[in-house]
């Protein structure tokens, strides 16, 4: 049987985006992610250790959402190799020439990819 858990908007506190005065201090940077794969009846993947996981993240500097939620993807894929990880990383209220509300980017892979 398969089962799906879904980590919706654990909150990382990084240095986020490419020009530099977005940098000077850290931002919340929600992240979402999501495990797809078989259950056994018992405990297929424990969000506590998932968090812990991702706690390596914190006071990190990153120039592009991408490259954060491909790195985050590679620690899950690494600790938890079986099933499938969708991860999203979400930049709120990013400096552009219009009021935008966040920016996301989701990645995903899974033991067949």
């Amino acid at each position: 049987m398969k089962g799906k858990l879904v980590l919706k908007n654990i909150i990382l506190r990084l240095k986020l985006g490419a020009a530099n005065h977005e940098k000077i201090s850290s931002r919340d940077v929600p992240v979402t992610a999501a495990w797809t794969g078989e259950v056994a009846g018992g405990l297929s993947i424990d969000y506590s250790d998932v968090c812990n996981a991702l706690a390596g993240f914190e006071d990190r500097e990153y120039d592009y959402i991408e490259d954060l939620a491909s790195d985050i993807l590679s620690i899950l894929r690494r600790k938890y190799p079986d099933g499938r990880w969708v991860v999203t990383v979400t930049k709120p209220f990013p400096p552009v020439s219009l009021k935008l509300e966040s920016a996301s980017f989701t990645i995903e892979r899974g033991e067949n990819d």
